[in-house]
């Protein structure tokens, strides 16, 4: 029985905060879409080092090299924004003009432009590495839909490269300083990547044999002629009726609804073709999520965070509005109630269960 929350809770949760952190440009509420997002992910880290005290499985990534990340991708949009935009009234300094793309006035409304942009990037990103440590690559794999099964199965080993690459760096820098092997330059590396490329030649040969034993890629259930036609013609169908209705969308002025009336038709034929080629995949599940009081709790507030966003963009996008540009005011307003609906995102922290499962499930299980 899995103790922790479900995989759809999360999924749910990343909506609501990567749509905060991509629609919402005000650097305040976005700040505290990020201090959520940070108590999130912090309580995650803490649980999984107890865990790891404890004998389970570590995790690769800790704090410190998320935080280099954030603050790395920062500092970029920042410079790359103030030295490449030249536009404002408020002048810090000019730069020679004969410089290219960075020659001209530096301005602070570039600057801070720069730093709303990063800002969402480090609260994007942080959401997702929420995410992966949340929720393991072989519970994102029983997420895949049957029909991309294959696709689902190659993405998660490469989700899970990284990670097991980090844990067995770890892994042998720690045998190293155990056997007092000290690294003084690039020669004595050699060693420990002979080791690393070794174990991940090692982990291959398990992961084919464990696929292998498996059946993976063996033969679905054969689909007769009439039906293999059928779902040709719906695949086709719909694409056909997809492209017309962007078409129409775009020169056809005043047929916005006959052309989403045309796309919708068009995406449920090529969702009834998907749906019968998963049927012919026979997948078999050994463990069963369970929806327990917290996934509803979690849930709910974050399909309140995320359905909110979109009705404010949607209809008074200057609530969540910020441009630093002229002649627009430098400083950004703050709504307190906003700020409490986007401190919803705390609620997985909340209400985080103290253990987490020991055995995670078979990546095709």
């Amino acid at each position: 029985m899995n103790p922790d929350y479900h995989p759809y809770t999360w999924l749910l949760w990343l909506a609501a905060a990567a749509g905060a952190a991509m629609l919402v440009r005000n650097p305040l509420y976005l700040m505290v879409v990020l201090l959520a997002v940070a108590f999130v992910y912090a309580s995650l880290d803490q649980r999984h080092r107890r865990q790891a005290w404890a004998g389970g499985q570590p995790h690769a990534l800790s704090w410190r090299t998320i935080l280099r990340l954030i603050l790395l991708i920062w500092v970029f949009t920042i410079l790359f924004n103030t030295l490449s935009v030249h536009v404002g009234e408020r002048v810090l300094f000019v730069l020679p003009r004969s410089w290219p793309l960075i020659g001209g006035p530096i301005t602070l409304e570039a600057a801070l432009y720069g730093f709303v942009s990063g800002l969402g990037f480090a609260t994007l990103i942080s959401a997702f590495m929420t995410l992966n440590l949340a929720v393991s690559p072989h519970t994102l794999l029983r997420l895949t839909p049957a029909f991309a099964y294959h696709a689902g199965t190659a993405v998660t080993i490469a989700i899970s490269f990284i990670p097991q690459t980090f844990i067995a760096w770890q892994e042998i820098r720690e045998a190293q300083r155990l056997r007092g092997y000290r690294v003084r330059g690039l020669r004595d590396m050699q060693p420990l990547f002979v080791s690393l490329l070794a174990s991940g030649l090692e982990r291959a040969i398990q992961l084919a044999e464990s696929m292998d034993a498996r059946g993976f890629g063996g033969a679905m259930q054969p689909l007769s002629a009439r039906s293999r036609q059928l779902v040709g013609l719906s695949s086709l169908g719909g694409l056909l009726l997809l492209l017309l209705g962007l078409i129409l969308r775009s020169f056809r002025v005043g047929a916005a609804v006959l052309s989403l009336a045309v796309m919708g038709v068009g995406i449920l034929a090529l969702g009834w073709s998907l749906r019968q080629q998963g049927r012919r995949v026979r997948r078999s599940y050994y463990r069963r999520w369970l929806w327990r009081r917290r996934d509803t709790w979690v849930a709910a507030s974050s399909a309140l965070v995320l359905l909110t966003t979109v009705i404010l963009v949607l209809t008074a996008p200057t609530q969540l509005f910020y441009y630093p540009y002229p002649p627009y005011d430098l400083l950004p307003t703050f709504q307190p109630w906003w700020g409490a609906l986007f401190a919803l995102l705390l609620a997985p922290a909340l209400f985080l269960p103290a253990t987490q499962p020991q055995h995670q499930p078979s990546p095709l299980s």
